[in-house]
């Protein structure tokens, strides 16, 4: 069984900031103006009005000083412990056994670039700050590999001596990594590869890692402790401090990194619970009144992206009608 991996309803939760807000991209360049050195007068006047002038302005500086501030957390949080390991893991085979369903992927809500702290006789290299919204975006494409961003996911990555870091502030990323050394932490997990594929996530239920492909050092941040994780093995930290560990078959890693294909794979899911989830990745709403309908069973590969599409083989399948309407896409 897929375990915590699978949940129904598994998509990242809805969040009310679609996409990045112009307030916010003027807080990040006050934020990287004052890493730069002092204001001059003029400057720190502006910088006082512009605060004063708006009670989100406020907020917005305090959000973008502390992911700066993360983005030191980026560069620094590497100890001692868990090193690389010292032999390469077996290089990725090529992901998935179905095609995958086409669909449209939008971009980016965000990629900010925030200044990264240097250390003595360090070059100066710039963080990016990546925010997705409510939709799906295209993965984030490094010299090493790709990072793709659920919805409503937040990620800093910079690169120091070498070596790429990333830290994911919340929600959900797949990381095709196939070749140089990486780290990326949530919260108390933090994982170091060469070569893998794996997802993590970091959210109100604690942070988690699942081995899609390769092998990769999984170490606790807290403890020190170190777990060399493999391909269909994962762990997860719960809020309470206590570690969960275990595996999932070849089917199950399918299905639970379907979204990361921008796919809806259905397991005898509801049709409420489907066109909930599909819902959450589209601005164009499926409604469906009927509870006898909403009931129903389905099973089944689907595009995350088409809520049009997906309608259309609901009706097909249950003898609805699809009415487009102000509201969106109603079955009926």
């Amino acid at each position: 069984m897929a375990g915590p991996f699978a949940r129904r309803g598994d998509a990242m939760p809805e969040n009310p900031e679609r996409r990045a807000h112009p307030v916010d991209e003027a807080a990040f360049d006050w934020v990287l103006r004052l890493d730069r050195g002092a204001l001059a007068p003029s400057d720190a006047a502006d910088l006082d009005a512009w605060l004063k002038a708006d009670s989100r302005h406020r907020g917005a500086f305090l959000r973008a000083r502390a992911l700066w501030r993360s983005a030191d957390r980026v560069a620094a949080f590497r100890g001692g412990a868990g090193a690389v390991p010292e032999a390469e893991p077996a290089p990725c085979r090529a992901m998935g056994r179905r095609r995958m369903v086409a669909s449209a992927a939008a971009v980016l809500a965000a990629g900010v670039v925030l200044g990264a702290t240097a250390g003595p006789g360090e070059a100066r290299e710039p963080a990016r700050f990546f925010r997705s919204g409510c939709e799906l975006p295209r993965p984030v494409r490094l010299a090493g590999g790709t990072f793709r961003l659920d919805r409503t996911s937040q990620l800093v990555c910079l690169m120091r001596g070498g070596r790429i870091y990333g830290d994911l502030l919340g929600g959900r990323v797949r990381v095709d990594w196939r070749q140089g050394p990486m780290s990326v932490r949530a919260g108390g997990v933090e994982i170091d590869t060469v070569a893998a594929s794996f997802v993590m996530r970091c959210d109100r239920d604690g942070q988690s890692v699942l081995l899609l492909e390769g092998s990769a050092r999984l170490r606790d941040v807290a403890g020190g402790g170190t777990h060399m994780l493999r391909r269909a093995q994962w762990a997860r930290l719960a809020p309470t401090g206590r570690w969960e560990t275990g595996s999932l078959s070849a089917d199950d890693l399918d299905y639970v990194s379907a979204w990361s294909h921008g796919r809806l794979e259905l397991r005898a899911a509801s049709v409420a619970e489907a066109i909930g989830t599909i819902n959450l990745y589209n601005d164009t709403h499926i409604h469906v009144a009927d509870a006898t309908l909403a009931r129903q069973r389905i099973d089944g590969i689907f595009s995350l992206t088409d809520p049009e599409t997906f309608a259309r083989s609901l009706c097909r399948m249950f003898h609805a009608r699809l009415v487009t309407s102000a509201h969106g896409l109603e079955l009926r």
